[in-house]
């Protein structure tokens, strides 16, 4: 796991300068704006359910600004987050005194719990020195964690300028990966952000005819 506690590492240093530098702010988990932020936070909260039984695991969870995004769109499940960087969580913690939010790695520690929701927003965009192995690995970990549904989003490889400060990965090889290995009812919404997609892989209504008991 060399690789992988060089992107702990980089990661950390990337959040800690952010957090320093613009506190609470939606720049302080690197989006350029609140209003970019938000619109990929409804692209992920159309995709889950909001009865009072319904639980939602935000992985990257930062200073946890999706939990009350949910609120504001009269989420009653339950909400719980993990980051692994210590200066959001605790802005999380100090913004919602009421909410489960822990420094967890999902790829190095022991979760027994599952969620009905997994979700990821804007963890996978900074480049952090990982690659796609590393990327496919955090799916599978994602996957374990979930009951219902995985929803993550990342920035499309789909672009006419690369920045090295970013990773940008193939929405193709994503639906191939997810189709193979998780589930064959997976959605890809492309592009409603520039250079952006959103991917919704449906654990919880696998295809039967009915035929078949």
């Amino acid at each position: 796991m060399k690789q992988h506690s060089s992107i702990i590492k980089k990661s950390n240093e990337i959040y800690n300068n952010a957090s320093q530098e613009y506190g609470h702010s939606s720049s302080a988990v690197l989006w350029d704006d609140q209003q970019s932020q938000y619109i990929r936070f409804r692209q992920i909260i159309n995709h889950i359910g909001f009865d009072e039984q319904s639980s939602i695991l935000d992985v990257g969870c930062g200073n946890a600004e999706l939990y009350k995004f949910l609120n504001f769109n009269g989420f009653k499940g339950s909400y719980t987050g993990f980051d692994i960087n210590d200066s959001l969580l605790a802005q999380a913690k100090k913004k919602y005194k009421n909410i489960n939010c822990e420094n967890v790695d999902i790829l190095n520690h022991t979760i027994n719990e599952k969620y009905d929701y997994v979700v990821v927003s804007g963890l996978f965009n900074s480049n952090y020195g990982q690659d796609m192995n590393w990327f496919y690995s955090m799916i599978e970990a994602l996957n374990n964690l979930s009951k219902k549904k995985i929803i993550f989003n990342a920035i499309s490889n789909y672009v006419n300028f690369k920045d090295e400060s970013l990773f940008y990965i193939d929405p193709k090889k994503v639906l191939d990966y997810s189709i193979i290995n998780i589930s064959d009812n997976v959605s890809i919404i492309h592009g409603e952000l520039p250079y952006n997609f959103t991917c919704i892989i449906d654990k919880s209504k696998q295809w039967k005819s009915i035929n078949r008991e």
